[in-house]
């Protein structure tokens, strides 16, 4: 066994070394910082050189027919219209963590998110974005009379249940969506998850489009993606690019998520919207991007894995909490020369150690599929919580044994969400 470094470590658990030292971040002229690409809060600011006098005769008969508060509900109702080539909306980054104060759907109803394997013949980015189309929904959240964020969602089933990020729509005191056939319906609130960035809507239509899921986990880097949405109110918009990294850890108002990096090209607007591999199939939920201060970033955009997705979502639906797991114990990063990921220590209050895991074991497969590097870990975590469980297989020596470990509970910090 060779000897290892501190580089060599990957640390995880509860217990992770709070007082650690990190490494010092690279040098960087600008700060470049993760942003949410929906949350847009957009405040009302007239066009008053194209409509000057027709507001002027506007405001003259309100006044002496309906008086002050009828004056606000019409500048309240030309909102959406911005068609001119001006910018009458000043937007601005804000991210609400409460759940939407809107009607509540039922839950328990036995709906799930379903992962498709690869299809067999990778599709021109036309026939992605004609597959796709139908299953993209334009949301509209207002959080005050003349406030509101706009983004993107998923359709998940024929009956109405929608996919989107959490930030799209917290805070909101109404949700409304726009279906492919320009029909607005309002939203009911199934679940919402603020630090996974994911919610559930459901709206009262039949007949709609469902999106075909497929497996985050069979991305590699370099594989060709496209991103379906609403950038800067850009309905129906879509981009191409590549897959940049898998498992990316990115941190984002305090919490660290495990995302897909992509070149595709993400903006404010496309929160919630589709990130699709090759095959036409959605493989993320698109939720943030890197901006720079002096707009040189340029290709750095992120979405949520579909396993995480399905996790997540799912648990929702049925109206469960969500619980992030870790597996309590510390691994070395580099693989044993003959296979596997050697433990380093073992939590004593986990099921781990509870099961019999010691450090100097090595893990080498996990519910029967070998483990060949720390971030097969790390995929293992996307699709489970606290209290599921996974077969791990050991070696000790020369023997090897099997172990059913649950995982525990980990904190809902950054902390902690990152690690093993």
């Amino acid at each position: 066994m060779r000897d290892r470094t501190d580089e060599d470590l990957w640390r995880g658990g509860a217990w992770e070394h709070p007082e650690e030292e990190k490494a010092p971040a690279p040098e960087t002229y600008l700060p470049r910082v993760p942003r949410r690409v929906l949350r847009r809060k957009r405040k009302f600011r007239f066009p008053w050189k194209p409509v000057l006098i027709l507001a002027t005769v506007a405001l003259t008969v309100a006044l002496v027919t309906v008086g002050v508060r009828s004056i606000l509900d019409m500048i309240d109702a030309m909102v959406p219209f911005y068609g001119w080539g001006m910018t009458p909306f000043q937007e601005e980054q804000e991210y609400s963590t409460e759940p939407p104060t809107i009607a509540k759907a039922e839950t328990g109803t036995g709906v799930t998110v379903e992962l498709h394997p690869d299809g067999t013949e990778a599709r021109s980015y036309t026939e992605i974005y004609d597959k796709n189309l139908p299953s993209m929904v334009s949301i509209r959240a207002r959080t005050g009379r003349s406030s509101y964020a706009t983004g993107t969602g998923i359709v998940l089933t024929e009956d109405g249940y929608l996919i989107t990020n959490a930030h799209v729509v917290a805070g909101a005191n109404s949700v409304t969506v726009t279906l492919q056939n320009n029909r607005s319906v309002d939203a009911k609130l199934v679940g919402f998850d603020a630090d996974e960035d994911l919610a559930v809507l459901k709206v009262e239509a039949k007949g709609l489009t469902p999106a075909e899921f497929g497996d985050s986990f069979s991305l590699r880097c370099g594989d060709p993606v496209a991103a379906i949405g609403d950038p800067l109110g850009y309905r129906a918009t879509i981009t191409d690019g590549i897959i940049s990294a898998v498992d990316r850890e990115v941190e984002v108002d305090g919490i660290t998520m495990t995302l897909l990096q992509t070149s595709a090209a993400i903006n404010f607007g496309n929160s919630g919207g589709a990130l699709i591999n090759q095959y036409g199939q959605v493989v993320g939920v698109t939720t943030i991007k890197i901006v720079s201060e002096d707009g040189s970033a340029e290709g750095l955009g992120f979405a949520i894995p579909s396993q995480r997705v399905k996790y997540v979502v799912d648990a929702l639906i049925a109206g469960r909490s969500i619980r992030p797991g870790i597996f309590g114990f510390t691994v070395q990063t580099i693989p044993e020369e003959d296979g596997g990921l050697l433990l380093l220590e073992v939590d004593a209050s986990s099921d781990a150690w509870k099961k019999g895991l010691r450090a100097n074991d090595v893990i080498v497969a996990v519910d029967g599929t070998p483990i060949t590097a720390v971030e097969d870990l790390t995929r293992v975590k996307q699709r489970l919580g606290a209290g599921d469980s996974v077969t791990l297989t050991c070696r000790r020596g020369e023997e090897e044994y099997t172990a059913v470990v649950e995982l525990i509970d980990s904190d809902r910090t950054g902390a902690t969400r990152k690690s093993g």
